[in-house]
C-alpha cells in the first residue's frame, strides 16, 4: 500500500460518512488516508452506544483495530481504550457491540466487505490473528540502536552514529512473510524530546497521534518541491508519507504517544537540519504545559 500523503491531518476537521460495508448500519467513519490501486484505507470508526452487528462473518481484507476510546466487544472479547486486535483477510469473528460507543483506529489493507458466516473463508489464516492485546501489559523498548541505517547523530559517550534517545516503541503486530513485513506499533516520545535532524524511508509510514504534542520544521519531498514548514500537531492529527518524504527536526513539549503504521521494516535515512535549535526555540517560545 502507497499511502495518500497527508502532513498534518486535523481529523476533526474530515466529515463523517455512513459507514457501508456490509455491516450493520450507525457506525460513521472519518477516512485519514487510502490507496485507490487497492482501496486498502485507514479510517477512523466511531461507534454509538447500544451499536449491534449480531452477524458472525468475514472481511474481504484484513483490519488492525485499535481502541482509542469506549468499549467493543468482538465475539466473546471485550476491547477497552488501549486494546488492539488484528484479525486477517478472510478470518471469521463476531458478533460485535458497543454498549456504550467507542471510536476506533482501524487500518484495512484492501478493499473490504463484509461476508456473513459462520466460518472462515477458504485459506484464510487463522494463525496471523494477533490479540486482542491490553496493550499496556507490553514492556516498552528502545528500538532506535538497531535500526537506524545512516545517521549525522553522533552519541556524545560513543562517538558512534545513532539516534538521540527518548524514543520507546511496544510492536503490536510484524509480519515477517516473504511478501509482508508490515508493523504496527505504539510509539512514545518523552517529555522534552527533541530529535535535531530530519530521515526518510523506502516504505510507507503513517502515525496517529494518540495523546501529547509534536512539532515537525519541515516536511518536504525529494525533489523539495512540495514543502511545508512549522507543523504543530496535537491528539487526533494523522500523517501518512509515501516513500521517500523528509521530515524533521522534531520535538514535543508534554511528549507524544503515536500509533505507527508501516508496510516495510523500519529503515531509515537521518541527517541533522541545519538551524534546527532556532527553528525549535520558536515553535517552543509559542508553548505552555497544559
Amino acid at each position: 500500500m502507497s499511502v495518500r500523503r497527508e502532513d498534518c491531518l486535523d481529523v476533526s476537521t474530515v466529515a463523517p460518512q455512513a459507514a457501508d460495508d456490509g455491516m450493520a448500519a450507525g457506525r460513521t467513519v472519518r477516512e485519514l488516508t487510502r490507496d485507490e490501486r487497492t482501496g486498502g484505507d485507514h479510517l477512523l470508526i466511531e461507534y454509538p452506544a447500544g451499536w449491534v452487528h449480531p452477524e458472525v462473518g468475514y472481511l474481504t481484507a484484513g483490519q488492525d483495530i485499535y481502541v482509542i476510546e469506549g468499549e467493543l466487544a468482538i465475539g466473546s472479547h471485550h476491547l477497552t481504550t488501549g486494546c488492539y486486535v488484528y484479525i486477517p483477510e478472510g478470518v471469521s469473528f463476531g458478533p460485535m457491540a458497543s454498549p456504550g460507543g467507542a471510536r476506533a483506529i482501524v487500518f484495512h489493507n484492501k478493499e473490504h466487505r463484509f461476508q456473513k458466516s459462520v466460518q472462515s473463508a477458504p485459506g484464510a489464516d487463522e494463525q496471523a490473528m494477533v490479540g486482542p492485546i491490553e496493550t499496556w501489559t507490553i514492556p516498552w523498548k528502545d528500538p532506535m540502536t538497531d535500526i537506524v541505517k545512516k545517521s549525522t547523530y553522533l552519541d556524545p559517550a560513543t562517538g558512534k552514529g545513532t539516534r538521540p534517545p527518548g524514543v520507546l516503541t511496544k510492536t503490536l503486530r510484524h509480519d515477517q512473510k516473504p511478501n509482508s513485513r508490515e508493523m504496527v506499533a505504539l510509539t512514545s516520545l518523552a517529555p522534552g524530546f527533541i530529535d535535531p535532524g530530519t530521515e526518510h524511508h523506502p516504505h510507507d509510514e503513517c502515525l496517529y497521534l494518540l495523546a501529547g504534542d509534536a512539532y515537525i520544521g519541515l516536511t518536504y519531498d525529494h525533489k523539495n518541491i512540495d514543502r511545508k514548514e512549522d507543523l504543530v500537531l496535537r491528539r487526533d492529527h494523522y500523517i501518512s508519507r509515501p516513500p521517500g518524504i523528509r521530515h524533521g527536526p522534531v520535538c514535543t513539549q508534554t511528549g507524544a504517544l503515536w500509533l505507527l503504521y508501516m508496510n516495510d521494516m523500519y529503515t531509515g535515512i537521518y541527517n541533522e537540519v541545519p538551524g534546527w535549535q532556532e527553528r525549535v526555540r520558536r515553535h517552543l517560545s509559542t508553548e505552555r504545559y497544559k
